[in-house]
């Protein structure tokens, strides 16, 4: 912060920090989110290695499943973004009364939204596992038969995980990190050891292969709603519900998360769509090509550890330094974030390039897989300081309520590069995943100028939430 925004800041009575307390206040609110995403990289390993164990068509089948889910979770994005720029802006200004009803009112509608999707989900799962793989001349039918069984499985189950996310997202923007911290930690270990037991059928339980790895997902969801739950009814965080409040309908509250979360909806869901069609290029590969996709996107997730963190507390010091009428301190804590995260993330690509099949290794043993995901991760490794910067400035952005921008900007990269240059190398020009994988690096590079211009921009400072 200069000396003339320094005075200002004073005059208005507003905190100043220096560069060193600002990285401070980053590592607090970012250390436990890269813990809990350190576990969450855990759970996929785990599970991307038992699961791998039973052959690349299982793991093809749980990989292909698993995207259908998170393209599916995209339409819950307008309540999960929005209800955490909310609470964030509302416990910067002191009013945790607004924060706790943004809450309630947040699992009310993800409640009424989950229900009937989850129904149609379940009958249809072979249908689009089907249309994924629309693109095989002869689709492989132990995949096609041991995703089904996955998704049949998982998808009634899905509520406890939507009631994780949600209350998970609120405790961050309310700046309490360490709750969905600790309550990731218990339910990824439930996972991991559910897999080991009913995976291989290990001890009094049967070996149930891809249905085991289901069973153990269902049970840690359901071990970490049943805590998330517990924790915003002990009454003693930022965030505290009452067994003796009424979950009734305030249509006010549920404006603002949702003119907040709707362009943040249209873009995870035109993201996950782009993320679903360029799945449906992979998948219209051979099996290897998408166990070796499967392989390297779980290998590359472990850079997603501290970005995922330091993007957090953009958005949690950006909307709540906003919401305390602070846009000079908003604005710094973006940039130091995204600096931050840039020096790890640029490690983490360092030994990806250098060190490829050892993180690859992690997760196959099949030579043809580890040579092509080898391949595949080498390339990436060139984006990631640009990933960083996807990752905290959107998420920054978002922390304000900004998210019409970012929408428009995952429109341009995804549907405008990735599908458009994946088709065009992967498919047209014959180079196969190796083709798909330099689209996705170029999206990244361009989106990453991009997001960076808007924030430098500063048209979001004027936002109102």
């Amino acid at each position: 912060m200069s000396g003339v925004e320094v005075i200002a800041a004073i005059q208005r009575g507003l905190p100043t920090h220096s560069r060193r307390e600002l990285r401070q206040e980053i590592m607090e609110l970012a250390w436990p989110a890269i813990i809990e995403n350190l576990l969450v990289m855990s759970v996929g390993i785990a599970d991307t290695a038992m699961v791998g164990r039973l052959g690349a068509a299982s793991l093809a089948a749980v990989d292909l499943a698993n995207r259908l889910v998170m393209f599916a979770l995209a339409v819950f994005s307008a309540i999960l973004i929005g209800t955490t720029a909310v609470v964030a802006r509302s416990i910067g200004a002191g009013d945790r009364d607004t924060a706790n009803q943004a809450l309630r009112q947040a699992l009310i509608m993800v409640t009424a939204l989950a229900l009937p999707l989850l129904i149609p989900g379940t009958i249809f799962a072979r249908n689009c596992l089907a249309f994924m793989m629309v693109m095989q001349e002869s689709p492989d039918l132990s995949v096609m038969n041991a995703g089904t069984q996955y998704m049949q499985i998982t998808i009634p189950f899905m509520i406890f995980a939507l009631l994780m996310m949600t209350i998970n997202s609120c405790l961050r923007g309310a700046g309490d990190t360490r709750t969905p911290m600790v309550v990731t930690g218990v339910s990824n270990v439930v996972n991991i050891v559910g897999n080991y037991f009913l995976i291989f059928g290990k001890g009094p339980f049967p070996a149930m292969g891809v249905a085991g790895a289901a069973w153990s997902t269902n049970i840690a969801r359901v071990v970490g709603a049943v805590l998330v739950v517990r924790a915003v009814y002990g009454g003693r965080g930022r965030l505290s519900l009452s067994i003796h409040e009424r979950f009734r309908i305030d249509a006010g509250i549920m404006r603002r998360i949702l003119r907040i979360g709707f362009p943040a909806a249209i873009e995870q869901g035109l993201m996950r769509g782009a993320q679903l069609v360029y799945s449906m290029i992979v998948a219209g590969m051979d099996t290897v090509s998408i166990a070796a996709h499967a392989v390297a996107l779980t290998a590359e997730s472990i850079s997603f550890m501290p970005g995922a963190g330091f993007s957090l507390a953009a958005t949690t010091l950006v909307g709540q330094n906003m919401g305390a009428g602070n846009p000079e301190q908003a604005e710094r804590s973006g940039y130091e974030s995204g600096r931050m995260a840039t020096v790890v993330m640029s490690a983490m690509g360092i030994l990806f390039f250098v060190f490829p099949r050892f993180f690859v290794g992690l997760f196959s043993k099949d030579p043809d897989v580890l040579e092509l995901a080898s391949r595949c991760l080498r390339l990436v490794a060139i984006s990631q300081p640009a990933l960083a910067w996807v990752m905290t400035i959107a998420g920054g952005l978002r922390g304000v309520g900004d998210t019409r921008w970012v929408m428009i900007i995952t429109v341009v990269g995804f549907w405008g590069i990735r599908i458009t240059l994946a088709y065009a190398l992967a498919v047209s020009a014959g180079m196969g995943l190796i083709g798909a994988w330099i689209a996705m690096v170029v999206d990244l590079i361009v989106r990453s100028i991009l997001l960076a211009l808007r924030f430098r921009q500063g048209g979001w400072k004027e936002l109102e939430v």
